[in-house]
């Protein structure tokens, strides 16, 4: 696909930057030596790796308004933007289904909920409720103030349901893995179909908050594409991104950090640390066009989720062949086998990290010889 339109630098980096550590997080060279920060909480508390994935549902409600914007003014008729919508949906949730049942495909047991599904479903309602507002308001002031205070209700609805709903056999208020409310709907509704026996971190209920995040990722796409001047785009979106970093320590206490539960603070703390990133990025690129050393997140997230599914399906199938070791006699999987031979003895320690580095820079490599083609394959 040739890239006509004008984009924001600064999206496409830093969707690029949450690509490439998803990449890191997803494909460590040696699951022995993997850093901390690179593995994702056990339950309340969080690591870079915890960042990722609520990065990428902000910056894909960042490309919402953007986007459906610029087809209005090309003429396209908001019917045919709701079906590519619904569309490309579809398409997402689907692909992550086949991400889930490759390679056996039994239906019996699949994996229903997952990474694509939930950023399928997020894409859809958030796409919707913006040309749904943006049809009832013609000022974007009360659009905006709309799509943060649905934000906001959305998180309090969660908080309170997990709070005050009764979970039979465990009570109310459960916050811990085992009785809480979001696990017991994913077993009344799913149940042999999740990502454990007993849980799945892109659950139902759980989908709830992670709305608000890309309804949050709406509005900074608002107020990027709005006719302010620079300075004042700047200073909203910092000043927006400190006061979630301000209200999510506020919320800690009461429902804490925790991805699997996708809890309220959490999605406060992403889209606040998610909106800062975002005005630096727009800072050194769109605005001071310093971004060339940016360049390599820049082409990989042009075509993000096409390397999110390509690389997936390598870890289940290149990965996962086994080799014989001759040195050591040893049976291993092909990528702990690279990583042994390679990298482990001189990376005293870090084999994992080396590894997941130089997976990152061999598909920057590969997008980045496609942006050179000006050839984009976007999902």
């Amino acid at each position: 696909m040739k890239q006509n339109s004008l984009r924001f630098e600064s999206i496409d980096i830093l969707r690029g930057l949450a690509i490439s550590l998803m990449l890191m997080v997803n494909n460590p060279g040696n699951p022995a030596t993997i850093p901390p920060q690179l593995k994702h909480a056990a339950w309340n508390g969080g690591t870079i790796a915890d960042l990722v994935f609520p990065f990428f549902i902000f910056i894909m409600g960042v490309v919402v308004p953007i986007s459906i914007n610029n087809r209005l003014e090309k003429g396209t008729s908001r019917t045919t933007i709701i079906v590519h919508i619904f569309s490309r949906s579809c398409l997402i949730f689907l692909l992550g289904l086949v991400l889930n049942g490759f390679p056996f495909f039994d239906l019996t047991v699949i994996r229903i909920p997952g990474v694509l599904q939930r950023i399928a479903v997020v894409y859809l309602v958030s796409s919707l409720v913006f040309l749904l507002l943006r049809s009832i308001f013609k000022k974007e002031a009360f659009q905006i103030s709309t799509q943060l205070l649905t934000a906001v209700l959305l998180l309090i609805l969660y908080y309170i349901l997990l709070k005050y709903i009764h979970v039979p056999g465990y009570g109310r208020g459960v916050m811990e893995l085992q009785g809480n409310l979001v696990q017991y709907i994913d077993l009344k509704f799913l149940q042999g179909h999740l990502y454990t026996p007993n849980w799945d971190p892109e659950g139902i209920l759980s989908t709830i908050p992670a709305l608000s995040t890309g309804l949050i990722g709406v509005i900074a796409g608002m107020i990027l594409q709005s006719p302010n001047s620079r300075l004042i785009k700047m200073t909203i979106l910092v000043s927006s991104g400190v006061l979630l970093l301000f209200s999510a320590e506020l919320f800690n206490p009461f429902f804490p950090y925790n991805k699997n539960l996708w809890s309220s603070s959490f999605v406060l703390l992403t889209a606040g640390l998610g909106i800062l990133l975002l005005a630096f990025f727009y800072l050194i690129t769109d605005i001071l066009k310093s971004g060339r050393l940016l360049v390599p997140f820049k082409v990989i997230g042009a075509s993000a989720i096409f390397v999110y599914f390509t690389t997936e399906l390598i870890g289940r199938t290149l990965w996962l062949i086994p080799v014989q070791d001759s040195i050591s006699g040893n049976t291993m999987t092909f990528k702990i086998w690279l990583t042994e031979r390679l990298i482990s003895p001189w990376a005293h320690g870090l084999d994992s990290l080396y590894f997941s580095i130089s997976y990152v820079i061999f598909w920057m490599a590969i997008m980045g010889f496609l942006h050179h083609k000006k050839i984009y394959i976007r999902l």
